[in-house]
């Protein structure tokens, strides 16, 4: 299994190599899902792709963000240029990007990122039809679900197994652009699910903590079951995480992937260690959302930041001019450079430094010297191992090599290196201008040749052995540093052509220019077909919309209650997927209302697949169906209407173009697009979803298991600048939960295009 480590900055992509990485993946300029990560750009990147194919280590180019309309052409620009520094694939979400990719280019390799939410076998066939070579699949993917895509699909699969969750299904988070006008989707996230929350139903307040906030990740114990699902690549998050974590993090899965390979085992508990001190909010999630059914222990609500390992306690404290002397005892050795995290006894962070001076006592016991008003009995928790993460950094990864000289009278000077990789031999010869002439007093001898030979710290290698071929002849040590360096200068562009040949994918100039073309051409092009509203409506609303013919909507109490004639297309939003149910409440609405859709929800297993698929069978063709996940695309040709709906994330003129390829009839653009286009389908009106759960937000209040539900309708989270959302709940083979904002977004687009939710009135 390939071992994908993140990259944000140099010094994590040395460590990355360093360690023992086979691939890495980095985002350049604006066209990343790290818009903060802005070391790596068009004109650095070739060197750094050059250093990593040299070890065989795959790059990918995180191109994972939506692009707008005027964006377009610079990103065609900046995808040229990565394709000419020979990235080994893209990471994508936008289907603009990934039709410019295809069809630009020759034979580029597209990956799926995470932010389509691919999940089950429908997501994968499609995105496979569409030309990915590898899906990333979204976190909430179960067990069963990964073994069914590589049975079904044979995709290369990709699967995050350290580091940070997100509390959201991956790209259908809202909360930062509603909030901040920051759009995760854009990679400007601000993270307001660390934030801490009031939990209330019926303005009776049940808790308070960090109620959005996951655990991290770490699915080290189940590299043999991912294995065998048909796992290929261990992705660790972290583009934005320092160079420690990124090194501790990947030689802990090197150590792990190797021992599986070799049916050893390793101190799992050791390594689990090791990784929280790098980065960990509390206990680790082991299982993600593997198993069948709701995951239990998905939220700590009282830790939202980095909490390393605790390793002591606060034994006394006395003042030290003005400065406080600490006496620690530790079962870990404290150092200068370390950092220490104080809890009190409920988990409460009193405190967070860096430790300065550290006076040794002996018996695991330390003096360290501080500014913050600490009390004896404060628990220590070490949030930076200095020695270790420095131990770390300065691994050096080396490609071993063995050289042949010959220096015979009368002869050039020859230096050869080689190495095996991937059982074929590489070599880097030099052939110097050197002519070698009979020595006439001391000649060079072996032993001379091989220190100069030897000399390669400065470089990739490392010399194993070398067989010396010399008569008796004199040769300046010039000249035979010069013959080192060309040759393994020659041995290393072999190494990165070796790896290069296999990169399928080049710049067409004839492809990029019909490409530049065809975007010039979209300037003006607009759909027109877009002449009604569309209203969503679900069980509890069924009643309180009715047909009002006039040309202003009817308000009651400032609620929009009314559809205005039968033509307007009225959307069921089902809370439970089951047939009868949803056969009931379109009959309801039938008596009314001429045009009927049912919304498709944003995350669905396989199990869940199955049973929308049922249900669809059994539906009449005049029910439209709005898709809500790349996975609804599987139903374009049952017979109903296909609108894509705004969870598809549909941003710019491309994207409309290609789903309407594929066969979808409209499109509902992305709730963070608001114009006053007529042609188009905005979310305008309404109660606006901000993020979908396949966590329960009820186990984090109560602690409770599926056995013991405490559902309960009107669950509202609050945040410290009062702003409040509301939590609804969808069930198909198990429940699924969505954060609604408590106000309603009133842009008014016109007559034309609008999409009114009704569901909560």
């Amino acid at each position: 299994m390939e071992i994908l480590a993140p990259c944000g900055d140099e010094k994590s992509f040395f460590a990355a190599i360093n360690n023992g990485a086979d691939a890495i993946y980095l985002g350049l300029g604006n066209f990343n899902a790290r818009a903060k990560s802005t070391f790596f750009t068009t004109e650095n990147i070739r060197k750094y792709i050059e250093i990593a194919h040299t070890f065989g280590v795959k790059v990918y180019i995180t191109t994972n963000t939506l692009l707008k309309d005027a964006e377009i052409p610079a990103f065609l620009e900046f995808a040229k240029k990565c394709v000419e520094a020979r990235a080994d694939a893209f990471i994508i979400q936008d289907l603009a990007v990934a039709k410019i990719l295809r069809e630009a280019f020759n034979d580029v390799e597209l990956h799926a990122s995470t932010q389509m939410g691919i999940n089950n076998v429908a997501g994968a066939k499609i995105a496979k039809k569409l030309g990915f070579a590898r899906v990333v699949l979204a976190r909430e993917t179960k067990l069963e679900d990964i073994k069914a895509i590589k049975r079904e699909t044979g995709l290369e699969i990709e699967y995050f197994v350290q580091g940070a969750l997100c509390v959201s299904y991956s790209g259908n988070c809202y909360l930062s652009a509603h909030e901040f006008h920051k759009s995760g989707n854009r990679g400007e996230c601000m993270q307001p699910c660390r934030l801490p929350y009031t939990a209330s139903i019926n303005n009776k307040v049940l808790g308070e903590g960090y109620l959005l906030s996951p655990r991290d990740l770490s699915l080290l114990e189940n590299l043999a079951e991912l294995k065998e699902a048909g796992v290929d690549s261990l992705k660790i998050e972290g583009r934005l995480r320092r160079a420690g974590y990124v090194a501790q993090s990947v030689k802990s899965f090197r150590h792990a992937v190797d021992a599986l390979e070799n049916t050893e085992k390793i101190d799992i508990n050791t390594e689990k260690y090791a990784l929280k001190k790098v980065f960990s909010r509390g206990d680790f999630n082991t299982r993600a959302y593997l198993d069948n059914g709701v995951p239990n222990d998905v939220i700590n609500p009282k830790i939202q930041n980095h909490l390393g390992v605790k390793v002591g306690t606060v034994e006394r404290v006395e003042k030290f001019k003005d400065l406080y002397r600490v006496w620690l005892k530790c079962e870990h050795p404290v150092h200068s450079g370390d950092g220490l995290k104080f809890l009190d006894n409920n988990e409460n962070e009193c405190a967070s430094l860096g430790v300065g001076n550290v006076e040794n006592l002996g018996n695991n016991r330390y003096i360290i010297y501080t500014k913050n008003r600490l009390k004896s009995g404060l628990e220590v928790y070490l949030t930076l191992d200095s020695e270790n993460e420095n131990n770390l950094l300065k691994n050096q990864r080396k490609i071993t090599v063995n050289a042949h000289v010959i220096a015979h009278e009368n002869q050039p000077l020859e230096i050869e290196f080689f190495t095996t990789r991937n059982n074929e031999k590489i070599t880097g010869k030099f052939v110097s201008n050197f002519m070698c002439e009979r020595a006439k007093n001391a000649p060079t001898n072996e032993a001379e040749i091989l220190s100069q030979i030897s000399k390669l710290n400065d470089t990739n290698f490392t010399l194993n052995k070398a067989e010396i071929d010399a008569e008796n002849v004199f040769i300046p040590k010039s000249i035979i540093n010069e013959a080192r360096r060309e040759a393994i200068s020659k041995l290393q562009q072999d190494l990165i052509n070796l790896h290069e040949k296999r990169i399928k994918s080049a710049f067409n100039q004839q492809k990029y220019s019909t490409m530049q073309h065809f975007l010039n051409s979209l300037e003006n092009l607009h759909s027109t077909e877009i002449t009604n509203n569309i209203y969503i409506v679900d069980e509890n609303s069924l009643e309180k919309i009715r047909i009002d013919s006039s040309s202003q909507a009817t308000r009651d109490n400032d609620f929009i209650v009314s559809v205005k004639n039968q033509e307007e297309l009225v959307a069921l939003f089902p809370t439970v997927y089951q047939l009868d149910l949803i056969e009931n409440a379109l009959k309801k609405l039938r008596k009314n209302y001429k045009n009927l859709a049912l919304i498709l929800p944003v995350i669905s297993n396989g199990k869940d697949y199955e049973i929308l698929s049922n249900i669809l069978k059994n539906l009449p063709p005049e029910i439209t169906l709005i898709i809500n996940n790349i996975s609804g695309l599987n139903f374009i040709d049952s017979g109903h209407k296909i609108i894509a709906g705004t969870s598809m994330n549909v941003y710019n003129i491309l994207d409309e173009l290609e789903l309407k390829k594929l066969g979808v009839d409209a499109v509902i653009f992305s709730q963070e697009i608001i114009d006053n286009s007529p042609t188009r389908y905005h979310f305008t009106k309404g109660h606006v979803a901000l993020m979908h759960f396949a966590h329960c937000p009820f186990k984090t209040l109560f602690n409770n298991d599926c056995a013991q539900c405490k559902f309960s309708e009107n669950l509202v989270l609050t945040a410290q600048n009062g702003h409040q959302y509301f939590i609804k709940r969808t069930q198909i083979s198990q429940c699924y939960f969505t954060m609604y904002a408590s106000t309603k977004r009133e842009k008014n687009c016109g007559n034309f295009g609008n999409v009114v939710d009704l569901r909560f009135d």
